[in-house]
């Protein structure tokens, strides 16, 4: 070949320096544009083919040689719709071909660029400066999960975000195991405690309450004739002494032996097979049959305790039933009485007006109360006349003769006030819980409320609004929380702990939650309701038995707002008890997900690849995901206009990315050129193609002295 073939390689060394100096160009020139990558030159020898000892090193090809894999420099931006790509991915994109009743037209065909300058146009369409269009995957705004798995175009949309109602609130914290609220006395035992017998009623001013005794025994209310009186606390022979302002009265019981009764004594006969009721009926008729200040005394029985009153005064508890009573003896007066002519009835606890209800099975009568005023009362009522300076011994009688003047359930009925200041009501051998009278504490309890005969209930349903500063002193707060309505109606709901029971007093320890379900309540109204729940814990402070993930509060309503039924989730051991110098509640989860309406303000692209619209509410709701693709030959993809690439067979089809890692939002990836080292290969180019015009010249020359020796 000699010099025709210096020629020739020369030629092509010309053509591939002149394809080098192509690509710097172009290189240098986007330098500036967004997620562009350079591309760089490949030479190619190409040797002819001889026996080894004649081989030639021969002409050269130039190649183009992509850069894709080599990631630009990450700048920060203030949009916050630009992204960019940690990692070896592409954004899938997609140009528009037209428009269709003023609609964007898109071919369905992906695309993939790193330009990651995405705005929004007029069609809420996120768009980058080289006209292609983000796609990605739909999310369901309620659940916040991706729909669907082939990607397509982003559209966003302005209209107003529907109010979404609240059914979960996730609500953990731990309570103190000695809740230091402002009833809690140091010195006083379970002052701590929410007493619930003490909200059992409402308000002294309140009317229509009933006190309920159902005709069988059923819960707390036993019948206590199973009891023999012989041999469980009365036997033949034993006397009881009872003295009032000075004069005593002595029972004497006989086992049908009357004739053997002392001189001045009161014999009370007690037959085999008879109930403790029995005698105390008995004992009842014989202590108001010796008259003077005794016609008005009444025998009853509370949780099985004998209880005396005569007049104003009420006698100690002594213990009935069992070997209990066989130990202590009722012979043992006589037992000093306890005057209550100090508690002015009027103003502590019962009032001109008020009710009171009694039922025993089908049969009611109402109680209703009045100051000289018989008028007053509504029929078919039954009028009690309290006038001012009577005792609670005096309404008590009164209230006793008039339930016993109805005959049936209530001929036998009897009114007593223990040592406590309570009030208890027996009929026909069922006794009702203890209400309390007298004092402050009547004022703030009455004698109202449904008092079924039961012990006073662990876990009360609602407090009234009359008892809510007595509540609030006996509970601590546990924060509160906005929730939503199926319309957006927001409810502000205030919880506070309560603890009703505790392992120091022999109980477990209990807590109740509440929530302020009407802060305008008044009265008997309820303010605040319970959850519904029992939260009891053990030793350790966790919640026994283990668990409780979730409490459902049904039919929330928060001041006439209804929510409907609300999840309370606590997850597991989200409620603790562990002590706390402080006694208070530490909340540490308190959300719920629900929210109002809300207008869009603006839209977001996060680091999890997220498209996130903003409203005017402050919600954030997640609108799509954007997916990314990989190649396993990355630089085989073929360049388009706008920093574009297309999948070629070389390159092999994309692998998407669905879960959007490598997304960096508010940031842009710049151009991977590098000026300096362009200008480096620009040096060497000219040089190299310098080189190869003076292998030309020099062929030249040399075919010029071939041609001239001729000559």
């Amino acid at each position: 070949m000699g010099i025709y073939g210096a020629l020739s390689s020369a030629v092509t060394g010309l053509r591939a320096q002149a394809h080098a100096l192509e690509n710097i160009s172009g290189n240098i020139a986007n330098s500036q544009t967004t997620g562009y990558k350079r591309i760089e030159t490949d030479f190619l020898d190409l040797i002819p083919d001889a026996p080894i000892s004649r081989q030639v090193p021969g002409a050269v090809l130039a190649q183009s040689r992509g850069t894709n894999n080599v990631q630009g420099d990450i700048k920060t931006v203030s949009d916050e719709t630009f992204i960019a790509l940690n990692s070896n991915g592409f954004f899938v994109v997609e140009p528009k071909i037209g428009q269709s009743d003023g609609n964007a037209v898109f071919a369905g065909t992906n695309f993939f660029t790193r330009r990651g300058d995405f705005e929004i146009d007029k069609d809420g369409l996120l768009v980058n400066g080289a006209g292609y269009y983000l796609k990605g995957l739909p999310i369901d705004t309620l659940t916040g999960n991706i729909s669907g798995s082939v990607p397509e175009v982003i559209r966003l949309s302005n209209n107003f975000l529907p109010a979404q109602k609240t059914n979960r609130i996730n609500y953990q914290a731990n309570l103190p195991q000695l809740p230091k609220n402002t009833g809690y006395v140091a010195t006083i035992p379970n002052s701590e405690l929410l007493n619930t017998s003490n909200y059992g009623g409402v308000a002294a001013t309140a009317t229509g309450d009933s006190l309920t005794v159902p005709a069988s025994a059923a819960g707390y209310a036993i019948p206590d004739g199973t009891i023999d009186a012989l041999g469980a606390g009365f036997a033949d022979g034993q006397t009881l002494s009872l003295t009032v302002n000075g004069v005593t009265r002595t029972l004497e019981f006989h086992n049908n032996d009357l004739a053997g009764v002392a001189p001045g004594n009161i014999g009370v006969d007690i037959q085999p097979g008879q109930s403790i009721d029995d005698v105390m009926a008995a004992m009842q008729a014989a202590i108001q049959a010796g008259g003077g200040g005794f016609t008005t005394a009444t025998v009853g029985a509370v949780n099985g305790s004998l209880r005396i009153g005569l007049g104003d005064n009420i006698t100690d508890t002594l213990t009935l039933g069992g070997t209990a009573m066989a130990g202590l003896s009722l012979s043992a007066g006589p037992y000093s009485a306890q005057a209550d002519t100090a508690l002015d009835a009027l103003g502590n606890g019962f009032v001109p007006g008020q009710t009171l209800t009694f039922s025993v099975g089908s049969t009611t009568h109402t109680l209703q109360f009045h100051n000289n005023d018989a008028g007053s009362v509504t029929a078919p009522n039954i009028g009690i006349n309290i006038q001012p300076g009577n005792s609670i011994g005096d309404v008590i009688v009164a209230m006793q003769a008039a339930l016993r003047s109805t005959g049936g359930d209530f001929s036998s009925a009897t009114v007593s006030a223990n040592a406590s200041n309570e009030l208890v009501v027996s009929m026909g051998g069922f006794k009702t819980s203890a209400l309390t009278v007298g004092g402050t504490a009547a004022a703030g309890l009455g004698l109202g409320g449904v008092h079924n005969n039961v012990n006073p209930p662990s876990r009360l349903a609602t407090i009234s609004a009359a008892n809510d500063a007595q509540f609030k002193a006996n509970s601590i707060a546990g924060g509160a929380i906005t929730v939503y309505a199926e319309n957006g109606a927001p409810a502000n709901v205030q919880m506070r702990w309560a603890k009703i029971d505790s392992a120091a007093s022999g109980g477990a320890d209990t807590w109740n939650l509440f929530y302020m379900s009407d802060s305008s309540a008044t009265g008997t109204q309820p303010m605040w309701t319970n959850v519904g729940q029992d939260y009891v814990f053990a030793g350790d402070g966790s919640i026994a038995p283990p668990g409780l993930p979730t409490v459902m509060i049904s039919d929330l309503e928060v001041n006439g707002v209804e929510i409907g039924d609300v999840e309370l989730k606590h997850d597991t051991n989200g409620i603790s008890q562990f002590a706390d110098v402080n006694g208070t509640a530490n909340v540490s989860t308190l959300n719920q997900n629900g929210y109002g309406a809300g207008e869009f303000v603006s839209v977001a692209i996060n680091d999890s690849g997220r498209v996130v619209a903003t409203y005017s509410n402050g919600e954030r709701i997640d609108m799509a995901q954007v997916v990314t693709a990989e190649f396993n030959a990355i630089n085989k993809l073929k360049r388009l206009d706008g920093g574009v690439f297309s999948s070629t067979s070389e390159s092999g089809e994309a692998i998407l990315d669905l879960s959007g890692s490598g997304v960096i939002g508010g940031a842009l990836e710049a151009s991977n050129t590098d000026i300096s080292d362009e200008f480096t290969k620009l040096i060497v180019t000219q040089q190299a193609y310098a080189a190869g015009t003076r292998i030309v010249s020099t062929a030249d020359e040399m075919l010029q002295e071939a041609l001239n020796m001729i000559r």
